[in-house]
């Protein structure tokens, strides 16, 4: 007896597999086809975006951090500790 999520799982693999090995196939066939200036200038980009894309994604999280740990610094600070509450008393009392 054979499991049919197993089945469907396998299916599914074997299918990504046929689409990675055809787009590989059209990467080498376009590689193959291009001329050296133009391999050269797609290798520097993409090495580029290889390293710029993750900095830049690094230094926004570090900067969101930083800003959210001065507003709470900073709040904290011109608010004053915090008070338990007390009734507002009205005019007739």
């Amino acid at each position: 007896m054979s499991n049919p999520a197993f089945t469907s799982l396998y299916a599914s693999l074997q299918d990504l597999s046929r689409t990675l090995v055809k787009a590989a196939k059209y990467a080498v066939g376009a590689i193959s086809t291009m001329s050296w200036p133009t391999l050269m200038l797609s290798a520097v980009g993409l090495a580029l975006l290889l390293t710029i894309v993750p900095l830049v994604l690094t230094l926004f999280v570090l900067f969101m951090v930083i800003k959210l740990v001065n507003g709470y610094v900073t709040d904290r600070a011109t608010r004053g500790p915090a008070t338990p509450y007390t009734p507002v008393k009205t005019e007739g009392q």
